[in-house]
């Protein structure tokens, strides 16, 4: 059966991202790819005119997953402002336990995209997005629980994807999942001081 060019495009994409979580993003590599996917070291460069357009495209489906596994919250079951974070921060935390090498990779392509020429453009997109998932929670949050926020939502957002990425380096680290609830639980009650009744 004939693969058409947007098939084998996404087939690529998906092995640069199984080789990138083996091996870290320096594995990446015409060579990898192709054999990952099942394919010639030819048809990678035919599909992509070069490693960097083969990146770039790796970079952002990478980053889009991401953002719909922690975005895809479950209805909330809590009224309250405390119950409904510590339900949207366990939701994010499963998908950290379950893919720690995909969370890893979400730092990885970070970097990489702050070394490398050309793709500075990425981490910016890659950040303004987790923010802007953030701040959405966030405006869920508020609507549920019938609040408002006292500190500008964008700060907020700002807040809570600056605490997340410390807390899944430092489990990455030490895997130590106590702690990193014991911090999440810590931040979350201080969080919800933010919040006021609508009058």
């Amino acid at each position: 059966m004939r693969v058409s060019s947007e098939e084998r495009r996404e087939q690529l994409i998906e092995a640069a991202l199984v080789v990138a979580k083996r091996e870290g993003v320096g594995g990446v590599s015409t060579r990898t790819v192709a054999a990952e996917a099942g394919a010639t070291p030819g048809i990678v460069h035919y599909v992509f005119s070069s490693m960097e357009e083969l990146l770039r495209a790796m970079i952002s489906r990478m980053a889009e997953d991401y953002v719909v596994s922690v975005s895809e919250l479950p209805p909330p079951d809590e009224a309250d402002v405390t119950g409904l974070l510590e339900q949207s921060f366990s939701h994010m935390w499963s998908s950290v336990e379950t893919d720690p090498e995909g969370h890893l990779l979400t730092f990885e392509v970070a970097a990489h995209a702050l070394r490398n020429a050309g793709f500075d453009d990425l981490a910016r997109w890659q950040y303004d997005t987790y923010r802007a998932v953030a701040a959405q929670a966030l405006e869920q949050v508020a609507s549920v629980c019938k609040i408002e926020w006292t500190v500008p939502v964008e700060l907020l957002a700002r807040m809570v994807v600056a605490i997340n990425d410390g807390v899944v380096l430092a489990w990455l680290v030490d895997r130590d999942a106590a702690k990193a609830r014991e911090v999440y639980g810590t931040f979350i009650r201080q969080f919800a001081t933010f919040a006021r009744p609508l009058a």
